[in-house]
């Protein structure tokens, strides 16, 4: 009786078990979302994610076009994990700021120095040409012979607001990057100051009448004139800030190497108005000499600019050494002597001071434009062509 109770409890449990719905199969996963969701993981820089989730797709997927796809990019995921490939939204670099520490296949900080954004240098742009426009209204002034305070002024104001605006609204979805804006600059500094060293030569200081507004008229035009000069010039070659720093440092340091030289070999019988013009085109060829070296470098701002300190440091040594060592001197006889060891001691320091910066910067990471090394591990970086996804390759191969 035992028996039979026991077998009928079975038989009503198996019934009951009969009873119950089987458990659906799940559905077979779609090629299409592994596809997607392996892709994603590819731009995120979890190439090894994507290696599994490509191997899948390319295993499952009937679409002929999906599995070729799907085998090419786990390959090409497969290669970029052996070789510790990094992620970019851009050129990206491991010294950028905000990218330090972190591990390859993260994504990275773009590279590209705010000066070299297509309107990074607006602001001075729009700076300078304010200020020049401030000197232009004065210079009116003086050739249109206002005497009226009033009128004196609305003059300055309207030129300094006609320049601002006309800066502003002429720069507006323009290319105007941070090493134009400072060639704009520089050719107004190097304008300016031809214009004054060569007043003299030009014969502008010979008349008795409106010798103010001959000169203001000639270092306002020429002022305008290099500094638009240097603007095209800057548009056509990009220099980087950098570039544009070193040519004003050798620019500076040939115009005074002009004048140290000249104290150095004091020629007899020199005229002013030589001297005049060999100071100008002291200063000329060194702007060319600068601007022909200065493309060639790599440097960072920074670098250029502690350069340029240095070779200012350098100067002031010279002249500090010279003031100690010839301070008292052995007479008016020693005079010419003197002056000759003192001007050469502060060119030697100038130069010096040029060439010790250069050395001691040298380890310094060039600038973002020219960081990208032969020996940089590739990048991938995601793009559309057409329309459809995809990724590219970056790097030096």
């Amino acid at each position: 009786m035992r028996q039979l109770l026991v077998i009928a409890i079975l038989l009503f449990a198996g019934g009951i078990a009969a009873a119950q719905p089987a458990e659906p199969a799940p559905p077979p996963p779609d090629p299409q979302a592994q596809f997607d969701a392996a892709f994603a993981a590819m731009t995120r820089g979890d190439f090894a994610g994507a290696v599994v989730g490509f191997r899948a797709v390319a295993a499952a997927a009937t679409d002929p076009e999906l599995r070729g796809a799907a085998r090419q990019l786990g390959r090409l995921a497969e290669d970029f994990a052996r070789r510790g490939g990094r992620l970019s939204f851009g050129d990206t670099q491991d010294d950028a700021p905000g990218s330090a520490g972190k591990p390859p296949g993260t994504t990275g900080v773009a590279a590209v120095s705010e000066d070299d954004e297509r309107d990074g240098g607006r602001a001075s742009f729009v700076v300078t040409t304010t200020l020049a426009a401030l000197y232009s209204g004065v210079v009116l002034i003086d050739l249109a012979d206002i005497d009226d305070v009033r009128i004196g002024t609305l003059a300055v104001m309207g030129s300094t607001a006609a320049g601002l605006v006309g800066a502003l609204y002429g720069t507006r979805g323009r290319t105007m990057t941070g090493g134009m804006a400072d060639a704009w600059s520089l050719g107004m500094m190097v304008g300016a100051g031809n214009a004054l060293l060569l007043s003299g030569p030009f014969g502008l200081f010979d008349s008795t009448t409106n010798t103010s507004e001959k000169i203001q008229s000639f270092v306002l035009a020429s002022t305008w004139g290099v500094a638009s000069a240097g603007l095209l010039v800057a548009e056509h070659y990009r220099p980087t800030r950098a570039q544009v720093s070193v040519t004003t440092t050798v620019s500076a340091m040939g115009l005074a190497s002009t004048l140290l030289s000249l104290a150095i070999v004091q020629p007899d019988d020199l005229d002013g108005d030589v001297f005049l013009s060999l100071t100008a085109a002291g200063l000329d060829v060194s702007l060319g000499v600068g601007a022909f070296f200065a493309g060639k470098l790599d440097w960072s701002l920074s670098r250029a600019r502690y350069v340029g300190l240095s070779a200012f440091l350098g100067g002031l040594a010279g002249v500090g050494t010279s003031l100690l060592v010839f301070a008292n001197g052995s007479g008016e006889s020693d005079g010419d002597n003197i002056a000759r060891l003192a001007a050469g001691i502060t060119l030697t320091g100038l130069w010096g001071g040029f060439a010790l910066g250069t050395y001691l910067t040298r380890d310094m990471p060039p600038h973002a434009r020219f960081r990208q090394r032969a020996d940089s591990p590739p990048m991938v970086t995601p793009t559309v062509i057409r329309d459809a996804p995809g990724v590219a390759v970056v790097g030096a191969f």
